[in-house]
């Protein structure tokens, strides 16, 4: 084992707290070349966020894992581009089927537009292949039906991606929340906030389309509603929503096509220089003559049929209700959440940015009722994406890292769970109605 591989290991386990570290440890062996078979690995969708998390990381540091067989992508200049910027030297195909067929991958990586990530899933089980896959799984709920019926009928493994779960700050709260300190949870209250940097982007993507990510209720909140799901240990039955567009879309004063074109770009607040960004020139802006995307799209664009500003209440199956929102044109980052219980309160405060130094990423407060008091519990400040998570999912799913029952991989069912909540949200908007999840699918 490298010294870097022994120091990820004795990370993830100084990060878990004690409780997680024995289990760890327990029965864990040394990684060496000797033990490691390399599987055949390929990618769908070499977009930013492939080529990143998924591509040049994974190349460098699972190199003993992970052998890249093939690249797949709908754009041909992009596909060259990503394989440039991975680093490996694997062929590209513009064509999945003809891919699979040549390079015969054990796992496939799904990384594209968010509404095809089923098409890839049932196609690449059906041939015997697993599959991982970006949040959120899906984007409409028969979408998700057609996949859970596929696993079941090709008995391959699906999991999805939800690398918020491996944030040591997130394991700590399941942790809080299963060791009873706050008693029964009775409540969740929870608020999350997108700046009018990083919120503003999703209506400059294709994700400013329903058609394209199913609104954030579904391509964003999914993170949100699959940590609710979990740390709860329970299932979302019924949803009843609000949502407007109030910032962007129509709502802006001016619009144009782009903005390294827009005539606007002296007084739009929202104007984005693209071409500051070497990586995103090359992904997007060198390869847009083949299909017309632009990377860099104008916020005000009048073809925008996604929310801003959204809230909505949540039932769940042991009697927690959730009360969730979601702005994204706020001046932080970050989110607010408490769990209400019979004998006492957790409250989380989680800074990402903001327009004022913060020492620390998160405060957690231990609230309680008999006798009462409040302590607040200590978190490490962890680097890297997500707040850790990205690298710590990276080694359970790549390097077989052992973990607590809480922190197995999350599959095609947890990523159902989390999509049909954001579905029923957007459902119960355009429906003027509760929702149940019931209506929806059939588990």
């Amino acid at each position: 084992m490298t010294e870097k591989n022994s120091y990820d290991r004795r990370d993830f386990v100084k990060a878990s707290g004690a409780a997680a570290a024995s289990v760890l440890l327990a029965g864990s062996m040394p990684i060496t070349a000797k033990n490691l078979v390399r599987k055949r690995y390929a990618m769908i969708g070499t977009g930013h966020r492939g080529t990143g998390m998924w591509g040049k990381d994974i190349f460098e540091r699972y190199a003993n894992e992970i052998e890249f067989v093939g690249l797949c992508d709908k754009n041909s200049k992009r596909v060259e581009a990503g394989k440039k910027l991975i680093g490996t030297d694997c062929p590209t195909f513009t064509n999945f089927d003809d891919m699979v067929a040549k390079t015969h991958p054990e796992i496939l990586m799904v990384t594209t537009m968010d509404s095809t990530h089923h098409e890839f899933i049932t196609r690449a089980i059906a041939k015997g292949i697993d599959v991982i896959t970006e949040k959120p799984m899906v984007t409409e709920a028969n979408q998700a039906q057609s996949i859970l019926d596929a696993e079941k009928k090709y008995n391959r493994k699906i999991t999805v991606a939800f690398n918020y779960r491996y944030a040591p700050k997130h394991q700590k709260i399941k942790e809080l929340l299963q060791s009873d300190e706050i008693g029964k949870i009775l409540s969740v209250d929870f608020s999350w906030y997108l700046d009018t940097s990083h919120g503003a982007d999703y209506f400059r993507r294709w994700h400013r389309l329903r058609s394209g990510g199913g609104s954030l209720w579904v391509h964003k909140a999914t993170h949100h509603f699959d940590l609710v799901n979990w740390w709860l240990g329970a299932d979302p039955v019924e949803v009843t929503a609000h949502g407007d567009l109030n910032v962007y879309g129509k709502s802006g004063p001016y619009r144009h096509t782009n903005c390294r074109t827009c005539p606007h770009k002296a007084k739009c607040p929202f104007y984005w220089d693209m071409t500051k960004d070497s990586r995103l020139m090359k992904l997007y802006a060198e390869c847009e003559d083949v299909d017309g995307y632009m990377r860099d799209g104008c916020v005000f664009k009048e073809d925008i049929d996604i929310y801003d500003t959204m809230s909505a209440g949540v039932k769940y199956s042991n009697g927690v209700t959730l009360s969730y929102s979601l702005n994204a044109s706020m001046p932080i980052e970050g989110y607010r959440i408490a769990f209400n219980g019979t004998r006492g309160r957790l409250e989380v405060r989680d800074f990402e940015r903001q327009p004022w130094p913060e020492e620390l990423q998160s405060e957690i407060y231990l609230i309680k009722s008999f006798p009462r008091g409040r302590e607040r519990i200590e978190m490490p400040n962890i680097k890297g994406g997500h707040s850790g998570g990205d690298d710590r999912l990276r080694d359970v799913i790549f390097k077989n890292v052992r973990v607590p029952a809480h922190l197995e991989l999350p599959g095609s069912r947890a990523g159902a769970m989390s999509c049909l909540t954001g579905i029923a949200a957007r459902t119960s908007i355009e429906q003027k109605r509760a929702v149940k999840l019931s209506e929806l699918i059939k588990l």
